[in-house]
């Protein structure tokens, strides 16, 4: 389990202060994914890139912050679990030569997968298709949808984050391979 960082780390808080933002951002976290290994994971190094962060000290809502470095830090957990684009081609073959069990559960997990996105805002599911998809990267994506690039990066993040959040929910990641 991650340890709350001491006062030293956090430059001038109290014991009591650094305990509450500790409590804050884990319960934060907490909320994000349902896997405690993940979490911890997150928290751990969202404490390490905040306690390295040189101008910690002089921000408003340092637990403001903290909660974007751990959307960050989760974000980037999850692209590592993703690929970058998808070879349909590939799928066809390796569907192709899958049990009946192996394919049914892919069709059922395909179509929760369809519905989660259906319920995403149209453009933050065209952002999602397009990057994960179709491979598109940040740039292409937001010259074609004629947004900034931090534009494209927010909606892939609450998009990934969405999808992940309600495939752990449904305990896709666990009882449906």
């Amino acid at each position: 389990m991650t340890q709350p960082p001491n006062t030293l780390d956090w430059q001038i808080l109290s014991a009591d202060e650094g305990l509450e933002r500790y409590n804050a951002l884990r319960a934060f976290i907490r909320g994000l994914t349902n896997d405690n290994v993940v979490a911890d994971d997150v928290l751990q190094e969202t404490l390490l890139r905040t306690s390295k962060s040189a101008q910690y000290a002089e921000l408003d809502n340092p637990l403001a912050y903290m909660i974007t470095v751990s959307k960050s830090v989760l974000y980037d957990h999850q692209r590592k679990k993703l690929p970058s684009s998808v070879d349909w081609q590939t799928e066809e073959l390796e569907a192709a030569n899958d049990s009946p069990e192996k394919s049914y559960h892919n069709a059922q997990k395909l179509a929760f997968i369809e519905t989660v996105l259906a319920d995403m805002t149209p453009l933050r599911r065209e952002v999602f298709i397009l990057r994960r998809v179709d491979g598109l990267s940040r740039d292409e994506i937001a010259c074609t949808l004629n947004l900034s690039v931090e534009a494209v990066k927010k909606h892939l993040t609450r998009a990934m984050v969405e999808l992940t959040l309600k495939l752990e929910a449904a305990d896709w990641e666990k009882n449906n391979h």
